[in-house]
């Protein structure tokens, strides 16, 4: 029940305090800078220290590898880390692109008996489990409409230097970071796919700090989706990340019959004609203090759920977003990039 972690950011941030509160025990550190890597494992007490992720792989006390870094290197760090027989848990967005993609949903089919999986650790809380099975139950009847929106401030300070974040060559921007999220939310809760995708993109701060003066940033900072499903569902999502107020996660589902609302935690019902219930189920694991909204607390729940799989139980992942899923939701950025550069237009997901 050994992790090894590559990227001190989100992985040190979040990954560690809350796989170790599922029972998981982090052996390794990989950061780029080894001086930092070795001061931030010190402080979080894992034992060992890495700049170079290869030599991580030949360690024995690993089972697991998270691979928490920009999106442009996820590619190899799959192929090399599963041909080096460890389970891989892989940050989202998959990609830079399909192709990338399909050579890593290749590269898991050609080890099936490794875990590999993208870190939608949404999949995992129980109220989106709990949506899901209401909508498949007939709940709100037949899905018409979904409005979803993760609209905060995390980039809207102009003095934030620039990072790979601020670099598309690198993967960077909003669409691949959240609305991947949304996308892989509403196919998980909707159970079906989206087939046609229209986006328009921004960046509205153009320029940011950096060691040799300004540098442009190339990525988004703010995105407005539209998806048509095979369902004939519709949905509009939207993220910005350069807004001056910090909104809650919502996601809002419309049937014919009655409505889910997704927001800030909580799972909402409304009957045809009425009005909001909570209907947010309890939680089923000790969520630490200090490790608070969804991502965070679905961490927690991914967590778990990894431990129970390395230590036999292959159904406890079953929620989980597989590389297909990954593959699937690449496509779609790839579609919304391509409608934005079109004018907006609809593309059909291919």
């Amino acid at each position: 029940m050994t992790v090894a972690i590559i990227g001190s950011g989100w992985g040190t941030r979040v990954q560690v305090p809350a796989f170790r509160s599922a029972g998981l025990t982090i052996t390794a550190l990989v950061g780029s800078d080894q001086a930092k890597t070795e001061r931030i494992a010190g402080e979080m007490g894992i034992p060992v220290a890495l700049s170079d992720w290869r030599a991580m792989l030949e360690r024995d006390d690993v089972s697991l590898v998270s691979i928490v870094t920009p999106p442009d290197l996820h590619n190899e760090m799959v192929q090399v880390t599963l041909a080096a027989g460890k389970h891989v848990l892989c940050e989202k967005p998959t990609a830079m692109n399909a192709t990338e993609a399909q050579q890593m949903l290749d590269a898991a089919n050609a080890h099936p008996n490794q875990m590999a999986l993208i870190d939608h650790e949404l999949r995992f809380l129980p109220a989106l489990i709990h949506a899901r099975q209401l909508i498949a139950d007939g709940a709100i009847g037949q899905v018409r409409h979904a409005l979803g929106m993760v609209i905060g401030p995390f980039r809207a300070d102009r003095n934030r230097v620039w990072n790979w974040w601020s670099d598309a060559s690198r993967g960077g921007g909003l669409l691949g970071a959240i609305s991947s999220h949304q996308i892989d939310t509403l196919r998980y809760v909707l159970g079906t796919e989206v087939t046609h995708v229209s986006a328009i993109l921004n960046t509205f701060i153009t320029e940011r700090p950096a060691p040799e003066g300004s540098k442009p940033v190339s990525s988004d900072d703010y995105y407005s989706l539209r998806l048509w499903f095979a369902n004939g569902a519709l949905a509009n999502l939207e993220g910005s990340s350069v807004a001056l107020l910090n909104e809650p996660n919502s996601l809002t589902i419309y049937g014919d019959e009655g409505t889910l609302r997704w927001t800030d935690g909580q799972l909402l019902h409304a009957a045809a004609g009425a009005g909001f219930e909570d209907i947010t189920p309890a939680h089923t694991c000790e969520i630490p203090d200090d490790l608070s909204g969804d991502f965070p607390q679905g961490t927690v729940y991914l967590g778990y759920a990894l431990r129970q799989f390395l230590a036999g139980d292959c159904m406890a992942i079953a929620a989980g977003a597989t590389f297909t899923d990954g593959l699937y939701v690449q496509q779609i950025l790839d579609a919304a990039r391509e409608s934005h550069a079109q004018g907006g237009g609809a593309v059909v997901i291919t």
